[in-house]
């Protein structure tokens, strides 16, 4: 049932800090953090002044570092285990040498690293924890408090059967499966939790998940009790080989893939790879699976990060098959009708002229050697239009993996069918209207730039531009409409304070909507200007939304060390806006008047005197939550900077690498604790927020 009621949440001031968990340092941990990193991490953090911890997502992601890319949505990295703290394992170590030896020698090879090697690090751990099971299974089913917390997660049945055929398949994809282990029924994931022959290999991953939960409650509990909220992060897409797409194959729609449609720094879009949500099926079960979500997490977190939360609204939709997101569309959508457009003085050539690309021989001319051979390779794609010289694509030809499918071998070298078959995917891509189901249409995202449209007179150009307004019209009401449906269900069904990832939204209806449901918004201050405006200025901090989080970088930025290095008109114009001071250099004469010139900070190296500057006038944000990078603290004093800045990011968007989010903080904490200037210091800027 629909609620008219705005949610209001008590908001207290807070500074806090951002930090992937395995980017800790403990003595304790000197590999990569582990859920009992926190408890230290709180204890600096209080004396900092940082009232709020928040962590990128620490679910299982398999052989995948991307924390983005989960293999679960409830099961938890076990790559965040703290063996030590594992209450057998001392002993267990006394009794078996090697055991004890292959520790320390993962201690060895790993803790000097400047960033850690997720693929060896998890790997060797997992060995390790596998190597504790078989000394810990004979115990488990006398142990009350294992069985108990089994029977409460209705999820861990599905993950363990998924985690054992996973290594059953080598860690293939599920899709690749045999049919029996591939099409699964709810009944047979629990004739098979129940198999005898399969107990201890099933029992592994359920011991391993009991560890992670028991380790990371308790650190929550501890980082409570030091004050601090504990701030998660909840991915909305689920990776396409996940257990919970291979279980519950009605929650997601696999002929969709999740994305982000064209725009300045990605001319063809994003085809994140992810299968879209089947929300009419969420819907009919109250959200439960969501709601599952939620719960689970609110055992650690007093506060969470929606992930792309314009996706709640309507997700960039691209058909399975497609290798960019050109030919996406939005979900959920309105569309215009065949009879619109007939309405509109279309006829029906007009109406296919516009959806269907139209192909001309001679396009083809630079890859042939003859008139023949053109309409030869024509002939495996299209279809010619009577005896012209044009072609529309066969009803077989719908995605770009169609045309990369067809083989070209009898006409010359595989690089020249590649350049055949990427001729031939642009052309597919090259249409005005996209015809989503039989007689109905959207626009496609860069209309405006294909051949059918610019060959439009215009009056044809304004008579389609008027549908389509009409239609974003109805678009942003069911956008909305969509979006409070879930939130009507998700928002109050946990004690958690939402925090919605928005960046880069123009949606008019997502502000107020997030607003209705008390999710805060996030500022990245670098972004955060009158980009319409002359000169692109910066928003006075004053000007931010009490209902904001406010950051000075983010997993996917570079930090303001670099910011400041590489962006210097953006750190420029920051300067101007917010005024740092100089000394006077000395005077000259300006078209004969005499000027004194103050030095500008963004004309020289960064240094701990700007990252002061920049982090002292970000704290005077009106916004509640003023969160910022460890790294961008850490610039605060340049014995904190790692030799190469770059090895400073956490992620850099658009690439895949093994660089990728494995940075580490550059020293443990408990060495951070005792540097008690540094802790004065951020509590100082901390106290220009927090008590504005």
């Amino acid at each position: 049932m629909k609620s008219d009621k705005t949610i209001h949440r008590k908001l207290d001031r807070l500074s806090g800090i951002a930090v992937p968990l395995g980017a800790l340092r403990t003595d304790e941990s000197p590999v990569i953090g582990e859920f009992c990193s926190l408890v230290p991490l709180a204890q600096w953090a209080k004396k900092a002044g940082l009232g709020l911890i928040q962590l990128l997502p620490v679910l299982d992601t398999g052989t995948q570092s991307s924390p983005y890319s989960s293999l679960s949505a409830f099961a938890l990295h076990p790559m965040y285990i703290s063996l030590a703290q594992i209450p057998s394992f001392k002993e267990i170590c006394k009794r078996n040498k090697n055991i004890a030896a292959y520790y320390d020698s993962f201690i060895k090879q790993h803790k000097n690293a400047v960033r850690f090697d997720y693929e060896s690090v998890n790997l060797q751990k997992h060995y390790l924890l596998e190597s504790l099971y078989h000394f810990e299974a004979a115990t488990l089913d006398g142990n009350a408090e294992f069985k108990s917390w089994v029977k409460k997660q209705e999820w861990l049945p599905a993950y363990c059967v998924y985690k054992y055929l996973k290594q059953v398949y080598i860690q293939s994809t599920w899709k690749g499966w045999s049919a029996k282990d591939r099409k699964i029924t709810q009944e047979e994931i629990l004739r098979r939790w129940k198999d005898k022959d399969l107990h201890d290999d099933l029992y592994f991953f359920a011991w391993e998940q009991f560890i992670a939960f028991k380790q990371f409650a308790e650190a929550a509990d501890a980082v409570r009790k030091e004050g601090i909220i504990l701030k998660g992060d909840l991915p909305i897409l689920m990776n396409d080989d996940s257990c919970d797409a291979w279980c519950h194959p009605e929650l997601f729609n696999q002929k969709l893939r999740a994305g982000s449609p064209p725009d300045g720094s990605n001319p063809t879009g994003q085809n994140w790879g992810f299968p879209t949500y089947n929300w009419k099926k969420h819907a009919a079960d109250d959200f439960a699976w969501w709601k599952l979500r939620l719960k689970s997490a609110a055992q650690f977190y007093d506060a969470y990060r929606l992930d792309h939360i314009l996706g709640f609204f309507r997700i960039w939709a691209v058909p399975e098959g497609e290798n960019t997101a050109e030919l996406g569309h939005t979900e959920p959508y309105a569309t215009l009708s065949r009879k619109d457009l007939e309405d509109a003085g279309f006829d029906k050539g007009r109406i296919k002229w516009l959806c269907e690309p139209h192909l001309n021989t001679e396009r083809l001319d630079p890859f042939v050697q003859s008139r023949e051979e053109a309409h030869a390779i024509f002939r495996k794609f299209c279809t010619q239009i009577g005896n012209e010289e044009l072609w529309n694509f066969r009803s077989d030809m719908k995605t770009a993996r169609d045309v990369y499918a067809v083989d070209l071998r009898e006409f010359g070298s595989e690089a020249k069918a590649g350049e055949i078959k990427q001729f031939f995917c642009r052309r597919l891509k090259n249409r005005t209207l996209i015809e989503l189901s039989p007689d109905k249409f959207v626009p496609s995202w860069l209309y405006q730039g294909t051949k059918a449209w610019q060959s439009l007179n215009d009056d044809e150009k304004n008579r389609l531009n008027d549908i389509f307004a009409k239609v974003n019209q109805k678009n942003e009401k069911l956008w909305q409409k969509q979006a409070e449906e879930i939130f009507d269900a998700l928002i109050p069904s946990t004690k958690m304070i939402p925090c919605g990832e928005d960046l880069g939204v123009s949606l008019g209806c997502l502000a107020p909507t997030m607003e209705k449901y008390g999710i805060l918004h996030l500022n990245v201050v670098r972004w955060t200007r009158n980009w319409s405006a002359d000169g692109q200025p910066y928003i006075p901090f004053e000007d931010y939304c009490p209902l904001d989080v406010t950051t000075t970088s983010v997993h996917d930025s570079s930090t303001i060390r670099l910011w400041w290095s590489e962006e210097r008109e953006s750190a420029r114009a920051f300067e101007k806006a917010f005024g740092a001071k100089g000394k006077a250099k000395a005077s000259k004469k300006v078209s004969g008047v005499l000027v004194k010139e103050k030095p500008m900070l963004a004309d020289g190296d960064f240094s701990p005197k700007i990252a002061a500057f920049v982090l002292e006038k970000s704290a005077q944000t009106a916004g509640a939550w003023y969160i910022n990078p460890l790294q961008d603290w850490l610039s605060l004093d340049k014995k904190y900077w790692q030799k190469n800045e770059e090895d400073e990011r956490i992620n850099i968007p658009g690439s895949v690498s093994v660089f990728n989010w494995t940075y580490r903080m550059p020293l443990p904490i408990e060495t951070l604790a005792k540097d008690e200037k540094l802790a004065a210091h951020i509590k100082a800027i901390t106290e220009i927020h927090n008590k504005k």
